[in-house]
């Protein structure tokens, strides 16, 4: 009698054992999945500077190839050059004319200014001063033309602006291009970061400086970065305003609130370049298990934490 109610007691003592570690299981599961500060709304992205010429003209030659990385200075398309060779020759002459007629003008206000008014009028003197104040200002005038045309002519070779990767090519030799047109993409070298929308109900606990890891999507890779800012504001259906000024209120509300996602910037500490191309996704946990480190990690955190990217 003693054995079966000993071995009843043990199978109950068991019973409520694993019971109650599946429940403390699946609260700890719960708290880290819907509570913690993590999303997998997030992605990588870069500076990208669209390089447009300053000039318009035909496309002369293409000296980069899709994706390529190139360097600040180096040359990335050109324009047809012939136009404003001309161009700067022309304002070379002007130039030259006027800064001539500026001499002459300059030689001849002198003489009668040395000559004085004994032998001059006033009005004569007068005459020879506004002259030779003329010519200097046409003279100045086309220096101005000329240097904008030196310019002019210098920015039909279009350069890179800074170091990074030729993105998305679609310009070719022969095409007609116009001044301020998006002519090539640079994503700028060094300059990834992280943009993470985080859920409003976690985001009390974020500050500037909190720590972060990213995990690219489908990637076992895991990145540290830092909280760098956040947004100030985003926008929502009650923030407009009709003709008259009047805020428009949306009579109806939903049954399902839905938080609100906050962009957040996040600093990579180390810049992987691109191996994770701007737009790509990634999760994204904030002050998560401070111990873990950045690389590579099988632990059913790591195991967790990839179930996020699945929703």
């Amino acid at each position: 009698m003693s054995y079966l109610k000993l071995n009843m007691l043990l199978r109950a003592a068991i019973t409520l054992t694993i019971s109650l570690v599946a429940l403390i299981a699946v609260y700890k599961t719960w708290i880290f999945y819907t509570k913690s500060p993590w999303t997998r709304d997030a992605y990588f992205a870069a500076d990208i500077v669209s390089v447009s010429p300053d000039v318009s003209g035909l496309i002369n030659d293409v000296y980069v190839h899709d994706n390529q990385m190139v360097k600040e200075g180096d040359i990335l398309y050109s324009v047809d050059a012939s136009r404003y060779t001309q161009a700067l020759k022309q304002a070379q002459s002007t130039s030259a004319y006027y800064a001539a007629i500026m001499a002459e003008k300059r030689h001849e206000f002198a003489r009668r200014e040395k000559l004085g008014t004994s032998i001059l009028s006033r009005e004569a003197l007068d005459k020879a001063l506004s002259e030779a104040l003329s010519s200097e200002y046409h003279w100045a005038k086309s220096v101005a033309v000329k240097n904008l045309a030196k310019i002019d002519l210098e920015r039909t070779l279009i350069r890179a602006p800074a170091d990074g990767w030729i993105t998305n090519l679609n310009i070719y030799k022969g095409e007609y291009i116009h001044r301020g047109k998006k002519g090539v993409t640079l994503v700028k070298k060094c300059s990834f970061y992280v943009i993470a929308y985080l859920e409003e109900t976690k985001f009390d606990a974020i500050m500037p400086g909190a720590e972060a890891l990213i995990t690219p999507l489908g990637s076992a890779v895991t990145l540290s970065g830092v909280v760098d800012s956040y947004a100030a504001g985003v926008t929502t259906i009650n923030l407009g305003a009709d003709t008259k000024g009047i805020s428009e209120v949306n009579s109806n509300l939903e049954w399902v609130r839905l938080a609100q996602r906050i962009p957040i910037r996040i600093r990579l500490n180390k810049d992987p370049g691109n191996t994770f191309p701007a737009g790509t996704t990634a999760t994204v946990v904030f002050n998560e298990n401070k111990g873990l480190q950045p690389g590579y990690s099988l632990s059913l955190t790591s195991f967790l934490k990839r179930l996020h990217e699945f929703g």
